[in-house]
């Protein structure tokens, strides 16, 4: 299981392997301590129940993707359809949109799935899913962002 999580003091990615009960680590960057205690089921199963980081039990499931170049396969794809609105190409249009969601289906059947905290957005890749862990759902991630009001 690798864990990757910023550093509270200086915001660096840090990406870990957990292998001992720990409690703390030191960053790489600014070499401060960071509060980091694995659970026995990370340690022995490689499954999440509590975040090592914040201690909190709310996690979601979400593919491992990065978001920035999923968008940017959606721009070209809608940049290349409009090309050919303007060359009075429908067909082709149909096409290039066709062949964009091709591509973004292929991704979603590829790419592997990660857990994430909601409080501390602490992601845990190549884990075992644990079956309490849902997708994303807005209202948890508002309460956790404190934007609820319920």
């Amino acid at each position: 299981m690798k864990i990757t999580f910023a550093c509270p003091e200086c915001q660096t990615q840090v990406v870990i392997e957990p292998t001992d009960p720990t409690g703390s680590l030191p960053c790489p960057a600014c070499e401060g301590e960071i509060a980091f205690a694995p659970s026995e089921s990370v340690l022995a199963q490689n499954m999440v129940d509590i975040c090592p980081r914040c201690e909190k039990p709310s996690f979601y499931i979400q593919k491992d993707f990065n978001q920035k170049l999923g968008l940017g396969i959606v721009i070209l794809f809608a940049l290349l359809g409009l090309i050919f609105v303007w060359m009075d190409r429908p067909t082709y249009f149909y096409l290039s949109l066709g062949a964009g969601l091709g591509i973004d289906f292929l991704l979603y059947l590829i790419l592997p799935e990660l857990t994430v905290c909601y409080a501390c957005k602490t992601a845990f890749r190549n884990a075992r899913l644990n079956p309490d862990h849902k997708p994303f759902d807005l209202h948890i991630a508002d309460h956790y962002d404190g934007r609820s009001q319920g």
